[in-house]
């Protein structure tokens, strides 16, 4: 820079001197040098200057600088200990939803173990309990299904509660007073109940018989049996809570019931619905045609060939009079055939026959008359007791449709009601079938019978006509 200066400045003051004409060049270029010395001194104060000031200036940059990157370095620090916190936090709360989805389940598990329970208890009240009881075990019921006044947790809690309190109470045994049904009627009597294990014992107020309490479907009073072998004295000193000897049902109340489900014939039909009224009105017309059938039985009667041959020998010899007196011992249908052959007896083989045939025709269709229908009330009874099934069973359907398989014993009692439309149709169906059997075979034997009869009197008639037997005097 300085070199291309000097010869500006050179020039600058040659044209100087050259304008003044009074300066000599020595003069010019000392002066000239004077001045550019002058100029490069203050040219390098300033410089000095400027480079002090920025001196001064870069100290607090460079300290802020390193200020900074030490801020940086910690907030790097930071950063990584956040991100490795961050890390920890996300795995913690990970294993914490694990927990808390744990917990929920097993709340969940807890709640369908007391719901469980809490059913079971119910379904296992011994008779008369329920009256004592079942306000509490709703109040539960309800607690446990309301999520807003409790955990399922603390209610399964109290629920547990509860039943250890009744296991405690249960196991000495305990009285309490009661509403129960009589036995044969449907009368509330007031009383006490008696829980002595898996029996319960019912006194009524006033010192009535005492004896044993057994549900009843359908009704929420039980039903109390008499025990009369049971002495007044002992029952008496049992509900006090005194030592006394106690009856106990050695089948659980199996015999009981038992008993009950036998009922009356009446009862038992009616179980079956519309269905069995039908079945059993086809009945009555099965036993109604099957009497008559036998009454035509015993009118169609056949005489054994043996009986039948004296008289057909009589006509072969052409002994007219002895044949007719032969005709007296036979038995009506048999005689009706031979009268008819008598009459025509002098006509020719084809007329005679044509008059037979008429006449077991007309039996025939006498004796042989609503067999068929016998038949069809055989094959219907079955179909008719399958429809009465099938409706019931629609109906039993519809019902778990509403209320669930809960209870088998009610679904099994369900399914007996409407196997009974069968049973009735079996009964009708069978021995219909087998006196359709029988009366089909015995009516066509005698029949057969007759026809054979027929033939011999017809062969007797020709052998009369062609002379091949003495003929009588």
């Amino acid at each position: 820079m300085k070199t291309r200066f000097i010869p500006a400045l050179t020039a600058i003051l040659l044209l100087a001197a050259t304008l003044c004409g009074e300066e000599t060049f020595d003069d010019a270029m000392k002066r000239a040098t004077a001045d550019y010395g002058e100029r490069l001194r203050k040219a390098a104060d300033e410089l000095n200057g400027a480079r002090s000031r920025i001196a001064e200036e870069k100290a607090p940059l460079l300290k802020e600088i390193r200020s900074s990157e030490d801020r940086i370095v910690t907030a790097q620090s930071q950063i990584e200990r956040l991100e490795a916190g961050r890390q920890d936090f996300s795995e913690i709360r990970r294993k914490l939803l694990m927990d808390l989805d744990a917990v929920r389940k097993n709340s969940a598990y807890i709640g369908t173990l007391a719901h469980d329970g809490l059913t079971a208890f119910g379904e296992s009240l011994a008779p008369g309990e329920g009256q004592l009881l079942s306000d509490r075990v709703q109040a539960l019921e309800q607690r446990l299904d309301d999520s807003s006044t409790s955990t399922p947790a603390q209610s399964a809690v109290d629920i547990a509660e509860f039943l250890l309190e009744r296991t405690k109470s249960e196991l000495g045994g305990y009285a309490a007073a009661g509403n129960s049904l009589t036995e044969g009627s449907s009368q509330v009597i007031r009383g006490t109940f008696a829980f002595m294990g898996p029996e319960t014992y019912f006194q009524p107020d006033g010192g009535g018989p005492a004896g044993t309490a057994r549900p009843r479907a359908g009704s929420s009073y039980p039903v109390a049996y008499r025990l009369p072998d049971w002495s007044p004295q002992d029952a008496s000193a049992f509900f006090q809570g005194k030592p006394a000897t106690i009856l106990a049902d050695s089948s659980g109340g199996k015999a009981l019931r038992l008993k009950e489900t036998k009922g009356t014939v009446l009862a038992h039909i009616q179980k079956g619905g519309f269905v069995a009224y039908a079945i059993i009105a086809v009945g009555f017309l099965s036993l109604a045609m099957i009497g008559q059938k036998i009454r035509d039985l015993f009118q169609l009667s056949v005489d054994p060939p043996q009986a039948v041959r004296a008289f057909l020998e009589r006509v072969s010899t052409g002994g007219r009079y002895q044949a007719e007196e032969a005709l007296k011992s036979l038995s009506a249908p048999v005689r009706e055939l031979f009268v008819v052959g008598a009459r025509y007896a002098e006509s020719p083989k084809e007329i005679l026959e044509e008059h037979l045939q008429s006449t077991l025709l007309r039996q025939r269709l006498h004796y042989e008359r609503r067999l068929p229908l016998l038949a069809v009330i055989a094959t219907a009874a079955p179909l008719m007791g399958l429809l009465g099934t099938v409706v019931g069973m629609v109906r039993t359907f519809a019902l778990i449709t509403v209320f669930g398989t809960g209870n088998a014993g009610k679904l099994a009692s369900g399914i007996s009601e409407v196997l009974v439309a069968t049973e009735l149709g079996l009964v009708v169906a069978i021995p219909t079938l087998i006196a359709h059997g029988f009366l089909a075979h015995r009516i066509q034997r005698n029949l057969s019978l007759l026809e054979r009869y027929a033939l011999e009197f017809i062969t007797a008639c020709e052998t009369a006509k062609s002379g091949g037997g003495p003929r009588a005097a």
